[in-house]
């Protein structure tokens, strides 16, 4: 198949819309319809869901994440603990270290246990009525109804029954004496490690607990603060006894000794208290900002606000001197003398979306939403590391992103299961145990998946009807082993074009044309070059094997990224341009096409447009690309080993890790029906709103 000059007839035009008409010479740079936006609304992700708990003990990490428990091993790795381990319950509520005896306590919606870090054993805690009452056991099976009187069949009643209740806010601290501290809605519980469960007096809903080296357990509940001394006497702390906070949100160590508690006053304004013996007092913060979380490293308390990280040390009060730009202050309510603890900022920047600490060792771990957990030394400007188990992009090879509504996209990787987003947790969906390699919207709005089992050869097709998979009678095969797909789109005419690749018996990766899928009858047909003019005459598309990419122009033409060049496919002809024949670099990546008619082609020489008459490689956009999506807008969105290269006809602006990203590195670009950009790096996904 030789390379041809296209025709001169198609006086196409851009999506970057031209001042001038085009003429044979080369064309002008094109330039942007609108003015460039200055910002862009970043939400990068390494996990699937938000970080609840942490705890560290012996050395390792444990990190709870609701549907899940991590073990982070001192010599690395992750296991992730479950039902298999003896985990009683399928949500995991809270987790308490006890470092003394090398111990995990697990609070779950089916039940406590605790994890030995000794024999590497879950031991789950026997079944208690009272645990029962908390929503804190198995849940009973759902009895089996009655035939309704109106002969409606069981379980066909067209009243819907209730959604199951959430599981109830807990909060958990290991006991000087070898048991579980439990705050619940309902007060205050004991849980001893044989099973033993009792009340205490205190009934209101716990918010916070923290157990003390001396023995007393504080306890913070939306009437108030109470202290428990060794010998199970209760004691209420409040205004009359210096303490201003009234509905504590935590309670840590205070630098110095005795405890620190932050919540609100009476009025709802934040107050921080410190109790040392018998003798409390409040403080209000100046500048104001949220304290919202705390843990003791040594002799310093860190806290997480808004506002960064800062560290509360105690010490001989300081000269007074007028309030630095940086400086935080905490200012008497109660007496008039000045504090002995003092706040520094630290010099690291918190995450994104951060939400909860813990120690270990003298490094800080910062728990958030979208990233996992942070080790951060107090006096490092960066963390350490990470623990993240990056289960989405784990094993991943692609990335096909559809969503239904603004908060409702079905995301695939190419690696096991198929994801659901809600606009902040992703949760796994579609075939269980199978490789989600592609979801692809037909143009009546129907979504496919294809899948294939771990092992498998061929590349099953099912129709996605709400969070059903429904197999078809379709099958894709490749040579070789471990067929994958590099993309699936939906032609104007209702073909579904998947671009295929498969394992060789060397493992390495091998491109294998097209295959084009008619979704009403099922048919399937594969296209490559061949020299079979057998194949030709059966209707065998002659594209290059090394199809990478494709993009529709109208309902008559069709462009392939190919490693041998820029293919456009009208009808039955086929034009191929490769180095011989305008383009710089014929190792292309991926392709677009504007509804003006303007293609983009991406590769490891830069990016290249062709305006129907000429190739141009653009110097702006001299660097190498490995894949582009083209925004409604106009704007190029490009992924590079240096982050996300934005392009909008003039000038080039990024998105790397000074600016929110995880990685530099990013692998796959692709725009949901929103407009929104999505991108995968090897260890993250990042969606971007324009």
């Amino acid at each position: 198949m030789s390379a041809r000059a296209p025709s001169s007839s198609l006086g196409l035009a851009a999506v970057l819309p031209l001042a001038t008409a085009l003429a044979c010479t080369d064309p002008p740079p094109p330039v942007a319809p609108t003015p460039p936006r200055a910002k862009v609304r970043l939400r990068a992700f390494t996990e699937t869901t938000p970080v609840r708990a942490i705890a560290a003990v012996a050395g390792e990490v444990f990190v709870a994440k609701g549907p899940t428990l991590e073990r982070w091993p001192a010599g690395g790795g992750v296991v992730e603990l479950s039902a298999r381990h003896g985990l009683p319950g399928p949500n995991v509520l809270a987790i308490a270290g006890d470092e003394q005896r090398r111990r995990l306590w697990v609070v779950t919606d089916g039940g406590v246990g605790y994890y030995d870090l000794v024999g590497e054993t879950f031991e789950a805690l026997p079944a208690s009525p009272l645990a029962a009452t908390l929503g804190l056991s198995p849940a009973a099976p759902p009895p089996v109804p009655s035939p309704p009187s109106d002969g409606t069949p069981p379980g066909a009643s067209p009243t819907e029954a209730a959604p199951p209740a959430a599981p109830p806010t807990v909060v958990a601290v290991s006991a000087i004496d070898d048991g579980l501290w439990l705050g619940h809605p309902r007060g205050l519980y004991y849980v001893s490690r044989k099973g033993g469960w009792s009340s205490t007096p205190i009934a209101d809903p716990v918010a916070a607990l923290h157990q003390s080296r001396d023995g007393w357990l504080w306890v913070g509940t939306d009437r108030g603060l109470y202290g428990r001394n060794p010998k199970g006497k209760t004691f209420a702390f409040g205004p009359a006894q210096g303490c201003e906070v009234v509905t504590p949100r935590w309670i840590a160590g205070a630098p110095g000794g005795g405890v620190l508690v932050v919540g609100e006053d009476a009025d709802g304004y934040q107050r921080i208290a410190v109790g040392r013996a018998s003798v409390w007092r409040s403080f209000k913060l100046s500048p104001s900002t949220r304290w919202e979380a705390g843990v003791t490293l040594g002799d310093r308390l860190a806290v997480l606000t808004a506002a960064g990280l800062f560290a509360v040390t105690a010490g001989p009060p300081p000269a007074q001197a007028p309030l630095s730009r940086d400086e935080v202050r905490l200012l008497p309510v109660t007496g008039a003398a000045a504090s002995d603890l003092h706040i520094a900022r630290l010099p690291a920047t918190p995450p994104m979306a951060s939400r909860t600490l813990a120690a270990l060792g003298d490094a800080l771990l910062i728990g958030t939403d979208e990233l996992g957990v942070a080790r951060q030394p107090l006096d490092s400007a960066r963390p350490t590391g990470w623990y993240r188990r990056g289960a989405m992009v784990d094993n991943a090879s692609s990335l096909a992103v559809t969503c239904l509504a603004k908060a409702d996209c079905w995301i695939a990787t190419g690696a096991p299961r198929a994801w659901r987003w809600n606009g902040g947790v992703f949760r796994p969906a579609g075939p269980v145990d199978e490789i989600v390699l592609a979801i692809a919207r037909a143009n009546d709005g129907t979504l496919y998946g294809l899948h294939r089992p771990r092992d498998g050869d061929a590349i099953a097709v099912s129709r996605i009807v709400g969070e059903t998979w429904e197999p078809l009678a379709i099958r894709l095969t490749t040579p070789g082993t471990a067929p994958e797909v590099s993309f699936a789109k939906a032609a104007p005419d209702d073909l579904l074009w998947v671009g295929l690749r498969y394992r060789d018996r060397d493992g390495d990766v091998r491109p294998w044309g097209i295959a084009t899928i008619d979704l009403l009858t099922g048919s399937v047909a594969y296209h490559h070059a061949s020299i079979d003019a057998n194949e030709r005459k059966l209707g065998v598309l002659p594209v290059p094997t090394s199809t990478v990419d494709a993009a529709f122009l109208g309902d008559r033409e069709v462009w392939l990224a190919s490693l041998q060049g820029a293919v456009r496919m009208t009808g039955d002809e086929v034009t191929v341009w490769n180095e011989s024949s305008q383009l710089d670099s014929e190792l292309l990546s991926a392709v677009a096409v504007s509804t003006g008619g303007l293609v983009f082609v991406a590769s490891a020489d830069g990016v290249g447009s062709f305006d129907g008459e000429r190739w141009r490689f653009a110097p702006e956009l001299r660097f190498a690309v490995n894949d582009l999506a083209l925004g409604p807008d106009g704007r190029l969105w490009l992924g590079t080993e240096r982050g996300l290269a934005i392009f909008d006809g003039k000038k080039v602006r990024r998105l790397d890790v000074r600016r929110g990203m995880v990685e530099n590195q990013v692998l796959d670009v692709t725009l949901d029906e929103f407009g929104r950009v999505w991108t995968r790096g090897p260890g993250s996904i990042a969606v971007i709103t324009p």
